[in-house]
């Protein structure tokens, strides 16, 4: 069973999950994105495989549309933002354009480690409420709620005539927050809602929220 939406749904107090694959804080004014792997095509044509470059273009795009319609204050990339060095020199040029709009905060990722000397990275970062982190390392309890990348999250839906959809998933477990992959090239990893958990399918067009059975 799904529940819809046309339009940015709250997903906390004072958070808004957008259909773009952004997690927007009213009042903190931070803008949350993850898993951008930026440059993947260049990562595959270094491998000889003729990716086209429609990927990076739409992630800078969506970026710019996100910042120009929540003018945030700061843009929070939680983790990945490349998928290898093949895209460093590119990275930096992406971070200068969008520093254009906002302070554009870095957490580190498990396929960040060539940024380092490019870019500034932090390993975390808090706020009162929240604990942003890339969410490939082990973290001491928190008193906050975890907003995390690394897993990329996916659903499908399903309309019992054997079509099948799957979708980038902003997914809630309790204290953790698990943020979609910005990336176009990610399929994502199934994750079914429970009791305990609330999983939210995310599309331009609109957020699905899947119901537990």
């Amino acid at each position: 069973m799904y529940a819809a939406s046309s339009s940015p749904v709250a997903v906390g107090k004072d958070v808004l999950l957008d259909g773009r694959l952004a997690l927007f804080h009213k009042r903190e004014g931070w803008l949350a994105v993850a898993d951008l792997h930026f440059g993947y095509e260049l990562s595959q044509r270094a491998a000889g495989n003729l990716f086209p470059f429609w990927g990076m273009q739409t992630i800078e795009k969506r970026l710019e549309e996100l910042l120009r319609d929540y003018s945030p204050a700061h843009l929070i990339v939680v983790g990945d933002l490349v998928h290898d060095c093949a895209a460093v020199h590119e990275a930096r040029r992406l971070i200068k354009q969008l520093s254009r709009y906002c302070n554009v905060l870095l957490i580190a990722g498990n396929h960040d480690h060539e940024l380092s000397p490019v870019v500034g990275l932090v390993d975390s970062w808090k706020t009162k409420r929240f604990h942003f982190h890339h969410g490939h390392r082990a973290l001491d309890r928190s008193d906050r709620v975890q907003i995390i990348g690394h897993y990329h999250p996916a659903g499908t839906m399903a309309d019992g005539a054997g079509l099948r959809l799957k979708l980038p998933a902003f997914v809630q477990e309790g204290n953790r927050w698990m943020l979609p992959a910005f990336s176009p090239w990610s399929s994502g990893t199934d994750f079914t809602p429970d009791q305990q958990s609330r999983v939210w399918l995310c599309s331009p067009q609109g957020i699905f929220r899947l119901e537990a059975n």
